[in-house]
């Protein structure tokens, strides 16, 4: 006779807490797989439906997480943790009003829910309900003074405000969460005291865009007497090679020369006390190398050289919401005063072969190797039309007039609201009125380009 796959309850709750285990430690597929088996012996079990609820969310696999979701609270209907992770799960799926609904039930069943009001808070700083997500950040707080993750993501809100000097001050609880890297050097971290005569070394904390972004404030140290050294990624090294208020440039991996100070480059507007409005601070800020092989051609007919970039890394999630179908820009290929190229890198660039739309978009980005390369692409063009990207922040900090599509989920680094780009005076935001509404995106870029070619 076979063994059961499981005995009695003392074994259930076992095989349940070894699942979980695996799902805190991030071995997700391992959870899934015994979630599934436990699910075969209770069905209608409310925790293992939460649990692979959560594991499957986290897996990217959102739909089958919130059906996972619904049959938890069909089990246990007035449990507010469970509404509220049916919510977090509706908002990966950019669902945002049902998410929101649920949320709001979670603190309605229990007013001292401090993680029902931090994950609302979440939900409507998305919605742009920025002063409510706010209220609900300190609502959070204030049951649960330790919630690190809420402060951050508070800051997250007052900077979207646009009140940048105290959300960067805030920002800075950031660097008590476990997955902000924390740099290993010998040599104390700078606290914004004078730095005259000092070396500093600046180094990357987050993405490529925040480097370009922030980079700018070195400009600032090399004023106040610094010498300004920069650790970045290799695809940038010798891009900001080039630039005037930085004396050194290493790579990840190479030895670094002696500094004295270090500092996260995203903590220089706060260590600075950043006067956000001065004419230093402002783009443009990085060039194009001199002499580089990179060469676009020109077309009598075409009245502008257009560069086009539509897609992040298919696996992040913020990055789905962020990318527009190739397609899209299918639409203006068909018009004679226009010359496209495409700067796309990664294994989205198999879109333009895909689509037949090799002989209508000149496909640069297959043969750009590194920022410098890039920047010289761009700076042979007249716009970029781009989604929220790295290639975004280069083109607007060399000076080029670039439209931003950005999703009603805004980035905080895009504030709230209207057309214009707090750091970049040459950018223009084209802004989803709803979440997922591409077509009036794309509506309103038709009629600017229109404009655009009209003028002489």
């Amino acid at each position: 006779m076979p063994t059961p796959l499981f005995g009695g309850d003392d074994t259930f709750v076992q095989q349940l807490r070894l699942a979980a285990q695996a799902h805190r430690a991030g071995r997700l597929e391992e959870a899934i797989t015994s979630y599934l088996k436990l699910l075969a012996v209770r069905p209608y079990h409310a925790e293992l439906h939460n649990n692979l609820g959560v594991a499957l969310r986290l897996a990217g696999k959102l739909e089958a997480s919130v059906s996972h979701h619904r049959l938890s609270l069909a089990a246990d209907p007035d449990n507010p943790a469970l509404h509220s992770n049916l919510g977090n799960a509706l908002r990966a799926a950019n669902r945002l009003d049902e998410a929101v609904k649920h949320h709001f039930h979670s603190i309605t069943l229990n007013r001292d829910y401090g993680e029902g009001f931090f994950n609302l808070a979440l939900c409507l700083r998305d919605l742009g309900r920025v002063d409510e997500a706010v209220g609900c950040f300190g609502r959070a707080l204030a049951l649960n003074p330790d919630n690190r993750r809420a402060r951050v993501e508070l800051a997250i809100a007052l900077l979207m405000r646009g009140e940048l000097a105290q959300g960067f001050a805030a920002y800075e609880a950031r660097k008590r969460l476990p997955e902000t890297p924390a740099p290993d050097f010998r040599q104390p971290a700078w606290d914004g005291s004078p730095i005259g005569g000092k070396r500093i070394l600046l180094y990357p904390e987050q993405g490529l865009g925040d480097v370009l972004l922030f980079i700018r404030f070195a400009r600032e140290l090399k004023r106040r007497g610094a010498t300004v050294i920069v650790l970045c990624q290799a695809l940038l090294k010798d891009l900001l090679g080039t630039v005037d208020f930085i004396d050194h440039v290493v790579a990840e991996g190479e030895p670094l020369p002696e500094f004295d100070l270090h500092a996260s480059m995203v903590s220089l507007p706060h260590l600075c006390r950043a006067d956000f409005d001065a004419p230093a601070l402002q783009a443009p800020y990085l060039r194009a190398p001199a002499d580089s092989r990179i060469k676009l051609g020109r077309i009598e007919k075409a009245r502008l050289s257009v560069g086009i970039y539509w897609a992040g890394m298919p696996g992040r999630p913020q990055d789905r919401q962020r990318s527009v179908s190739f397609a899209r820009f299918m639409e203006f290929s068909g018009d004679p005063e226009l010359l496209l190229f495409s700067l796309q890198g990664g294994v989205h660039q198999k879109d333009i072969q895909t689509f037949g739309a090799g002989g209508l978009v000149h496909d640069v980005g297959r043969g750009i190797f590194d920022f410098a390369e890039a920047a010289t692409a761009l700076s042979q063009l007249d716009l970029l039309i781009s989604i929220d990207a790295p290639i975004a922040h280069l083109a607007a900090a060399m000076g080029l007039k670039t439209w931003v599509l950005s999703p009603s989920t805004v980035d905080w680094r895009w504030q709230l609201g209207g057309t214009r780009a707090p750091w970049y005076p040459s950018a223009r935001l084209f802004r989803q009125p709803r979440p997922g509404d591409w077509d009036s995106v794309f509506i309103a870029v038709e009629s600017e380009l229109e404009k655009l070619k009209r003028r002489p």
